[in-house]
């Protein structure tokens, strides 16, 4: 990983792995998810390469709630882009992808995995991300506010940074 802040979370569902993978990566409910975190404007895009499915938003969002150190870095919107690579399910279900954003123009990336899981009756989604921000001096001091804000949007089946 890239040595920021670790941010995990994850949630349980009654649905097959296959089920929450439907979901995941179908643009229409990623469009609603855009829409419930109050997004002025968003781009959706899902797409096959080779085997995997390529789940990849970009959304700008207004910025407010940023600490005065970052306000110089940030402005008055943010446009989160967010890239997710879903591998082909395992023999049990299960599948894993490959997670990467950035908050464009500015000194933020995140990187990680998120997996889709059955668990008995229930489906694990989670996700290990690596937030960091480059900033000299300050970065540190920043990447709480950035996983705060992460853990804190509003929770949806998909609980991806982007």
């Amino acid at each position: 990983m890239m040595c920021g802040m670790e941010l995990k979370l994850s949630a349980s569902y009654d649905a097959t792995p296959e089920e929450v993978f439907a979901i995941v990566t179908d643009k229409t409910f990623r469009e609603q998810a855009c829409e419930k975190t109050k997004a002025l404007s968003y781009d959706v895009n899902v797409s096959q390469s080779g085997g995997d499915t390529v789940v990849r938003v970009s959304r700008e969002m207004e910025a407010k709630d940023i600490p005065d150190m970052a306000k110089k870095f940030v402005g008055q919107t943010l446009t989160v882009v967010q890239t997710e690579t879903w591998h082909p399910a395992a023999a049990d279900g299960s599948r894993k992808a490959d997670v990467s954003g950035e908050n464009a123009n500015t000194p933020v990336t995140l990187k990680g995995t998120a997996s889709i899981t059955p668990n008995g009756a229930q489906t694990v989604q989670a996700i290990d991300l690596d937030v960091k921000v480059a900033v000299p001096l300050i970065g540190r001091k920043m990447e709480p506010f950035v996983v705060d804000a992460i853990r804190n949007r509003p929770a949806t089946v998909n609980v991806v940074a982007t």
